[in-house]
């Protein structure tokens, strides 16, 4: 019997049901939890345009961000699976940069001398995320890694757990 809690997976991938997608899916399929996976390869989200109507209202933007942020904000848990090759892929940069000008509008935007909402935070509770990488490392092990967990930190989202190989610890 499958658990109440749900967990969203969002595959930042250019390909579809490439390493990423496969890893996160044979992680998921071993867990008593229900899930849904979205491959942003299917999905378009468009570069953000900083016109700054997300401070108050849904991003207006005509792509599938507006549908997956949603999503995130119901889902008990979220996991973040992407390809590293030089750097991460432009498609989850830009899912990312989404998400960030939200919080940033919402808690920065409108005052001067002031946070305009400093408490705001994109996730009011802190939602568990977990993250996947597939492939290599940046020039300093864990690098990448720590600095993908800082901004999401950074988002409200809460680390349940860190883990890599040995050697990316050093």
């Amino acid at each position: 019997m499958k658990s109440k809690a749900k967990l969203l997976a969002i595959i930042g991938s250019h390909r579809k049901n490439a390493n990423s997608y496969l890893l996160t899916k044979n992680v998921l399929d071993s867990t008593k939890m229900d899930y849904e996976i979205i491959q942003l390869a299917e999905k378009r989200i468009d570069f953000c345009d900083l016109c700054e109507k997300c401070i108050d209202e849904d991003c207006v933007l005509t792509d599938d961000f507006n549908q997956i942020f949603e999503k995130m904000k119901r889902a008990d848990g979220i996991i973040l699976a992407l390809p590293k090759y030089l750097f991460f892929s432009s498609r989850f940069l830009s899912f990312l940069e989404r998400l960030a000008t939200i919080e940033h509008m919402r808690k920065f935007m409108g005052y001067v001398g002031a946070l305009k909402n400093p408490d705001y935070k994109l996730f009011q509770r802190n939602k568990p995320f977990c993250i996947f990488f597939v492939s290599g490392t940046g020039r300093i092990g864990g690098q990448i890694l720590s600095e993908v967990v800082d901004d999401l930190k950074g988002l409200g989202f809460k680390l349940v757990r860190h883990s890599s190989p040995p050697n990316l610890e050093q």
